[in-house]
C-alpha cells in the first residue's frame, strides 16, 4: 500500500514529511522540498498560496483520522503541469550508494547520501527555475540565498566528503548540461574559497553568483547553446552575450546585491586581460569574480574535453596551473584548488610504478601525491575481478616505494567506474 498522500495545504502539520507541492514551483517557499516539516515550514506553506501538497506517511506523521485524503496514484494525473524535476517520485530510484573505501561508519554514510541528494535536488530545481526565466519569471532571490547558504554550511562541515562526492557523481552520471555545470561550479568555488579562508558572507555571495552566472544562456537560441556544450571550440560574439543577458536577468530582481552582479559580469574577464574583458570594461575583477572565472573554466574543461566528457580532472588541473603561471589565473587560487581536489583527484585513472593500473578513490590529506587507490589491472594487462585497495601513503608490503607515474585516459570502456565506487 502506498505511503504517499495528497493533502490540502490546510491539513498539514509539523512532523509531516513533505515530498512535493502540487502547484507551481514558483509559489514554493523552499528551493528543495522533501523535508520533515517544522512549525515554521508549515506557516510558510500556508502563507504561500499553495493549495495541495504530497506527504509520505512512512517518513513522518499521517493526516488526522477524521481528515479526508487521497492516495497519490488516484489523483496525480489531475496535475500534469504541477510536478517539477525536483519533485518527481523517487520511490523507484536506487538509494545513493557509498562512494568510498571500506571503514566508514553509518553517520558518514548518512552525510554522503544527504550531500548527494542536495546536489541532485538543486540541479533539478535549477532546471525548473531556468525554464521559468524563458517565460519572463523573475529569479527568486530567497531561494537562491537559501541554496547558497545550504551549500556553504555543508561545505564547511564536510569539505573533503563534498569534494569527493562532486567528482564521483561527475564520473558516474556525466551530465554536460547547464544546470549541473552551474551547481558544480558553485560547489567548487565554495570549497576553494574555504581554502582561501574567506568569510561566510563572501562564500555565500560567490555561490549565488555561480548558480546564476550562466542564466543568460536561456535567452539565446537553443541550437547555439547546445553546440556550445557539445564542443570546446565553439565561440561566437552571440554566445559571449550570455554574460550581459545574465546580468540583465539578475537585475530584474532588485534584491540581488551589486556584488553578485559584479561577480557575474566579470566571470569571463581573466587576470591577464583575456576572456571577454574587452566587452566588459569598468572596474577591476574582484577576487570572487576571478574565482568564479577559474571554477567555471575548470568545469567547462571537464564537460567539453571530449565527446564522452571524460577529460581527466588531473590533466585539467595541470592545464590551469600552467595557465596560472602565465598570468591567466591567480596562482594562489589554483594552488588552493589543488589542495581541495588533490594532485590526482578522486576518479583519476593512473599507472603505478609497478606497471599496474589503478583508480584514485581517496586523498591522503598530508600526502596529496600518494592517494588511496584501487588496483584494477595487473602489470600484465589482466583486469582484476575484485579491485584491490592500496594506500600509497603508507609503507608498502611490497618492500619498495610505489608511486604514480602517469595519468591515463579515463574513457577506457573496459572500466566500470560505478562498480569501483559502489
Amino acid at each position: 500500500m502506498t505511503t504517499r498522500k495528497r493533502l490540502a495545504c490546510s491539513q498539514i502539520c509539523a512532523g509531516m514529511y513533505l515530498v512535493r507541492i502540487l502547484d507551481s514551483w514558483w509559489k514554493s517557499p523552499f528551493f528543495c522540498h522533501r523535508r520533515l516539516l517544522s512549525s515554521h515550514d508549515v506557516q510558510q506553506l500556508l502563507q504561500s498560496g499553495i493549495h495541495e501538497v504530497e506527504i509520505d506517511t512512512a517518513k513522518g506523521l499521517d493526516v488526522l483520522p477524521d481528515a479526508e485524503s487521497f492516495p497519490v496514484e488516484d489523483t496525480i494525473e489531475c496535475h500534469p503541469e504541477s510536478g517539477t524535476p525536483l519533485d518527481q517520485d523517487d520511490s523507484s530510484s536506487p538509494e545513493p550508494t557509498s562512494c568510498f573505501p571500506e571503514g566508514k561508519d553509518g553517520l558518514e554514510d548518512e552525510h554522503q547520501e544527504r550531500l548527494i541528494r542536495l546536489r541532485g535536488d538543486t540541479i533539478a530545481a535549477l532546471e525548473d527555475m531556468f525554464e521559468g526565466v524563458k517565460t519572463g519569471q523573475v529569479i527568486p532571490h530567497v531561494a537562491m540565498q537559501e541554496t547558497a547558504k545550504a551549500f556553504v554550511e555543508k561545505a564547511l562541515a564536510h569539505p573533503t566528503v563534498l569534494a569527493e562526492i562532486m567528482l564521483i557523481e561527475h564520473l558516474e552520471q556525466f551530465d554536460p548540461t547547464l544546470y549541473s555545470h552551474v551547481v558544480d561550479t558553485a560547489l567548487l568555488a565554495i570549497l576553494v574559497g574555504i581554502q582561501l579562508k574567506w568569510e561566510v558572507k563572501q562564500l555565500e555571495a560567490t555561490a549565488v553568483a555561480a548558480l546564476l552566472h550562466d542564466v543568460g544562456y536561456m535567452r539565446l537560441p537553443l541550437n547555439l547553446v547546445q553546440a556550445r556544450w557539445g564542443s570546446i571550440g565553439v565561440e561566437s560574439s552571440l554566445l559571449q552575450q550570455h554574460v550581459d543577458m545574465s546580468v540583465a536577468l539578475i537585475k530584474k530582481n532588485t534584491h540581488f546585491s551589486e556584488e553578485i552582479v559584479h561577480i557575474v559580469h566579470k566571470h569571463h574577464a581573466y587576470l591577464d586581460g583575456s576572456g571577454y574583458s574587452a566587452l566588459l570594461g569598468g572596474n577591476p575583477v574582484s577576487d570572487s569574480g576571478m574565482l568564479l572565472g577559474l571554477t567555471d573554466y575548470v568545469d567547462e574543461l571537464l564537460a567539453m574535453g571530449n565527446a564522452s566528457g571524460s577529460f581527466p580532472v588531473a590533466l585539467a588541473i595541470r592545464r590551469v596551473y600552467q595557465e596560472a603561471q602565465k598570468g591567466k589565473f591567480p596562482t594562489r587560487f589554483v594552488e588552493a584548488m589543488i589542495r581541495v581536489l588533490g594532485v590526482y583527484p578522486v576518479g583519476t585513472l593512473v599507472q603505478l610504478s609497478t606497471g599496474e593500473d589503478a583508480v584514485v578513490v581517496k586523498q591522503n590529506t598530508e600526502m596529496s601525491v600518494r592517494p588511496q587507490v584501487k588496483i584494477i589491472r595487473t602489470c600484465t594487462g589482466e583486469l582484476l575481478k575484485q579491485p584491490e585497495l592500496r594506500n600509497l601513503g603508507i609503507h608498502s608490503e611490497l618492500k619498495y616505494e610505489v608511486r604514480i607515474t602517469k595519468v591515463l585516459d579515463s574513457a577506457d570502456p573496459s572500466i566500470n567506474l560505478r562498480e569501483i565506487f559502489s
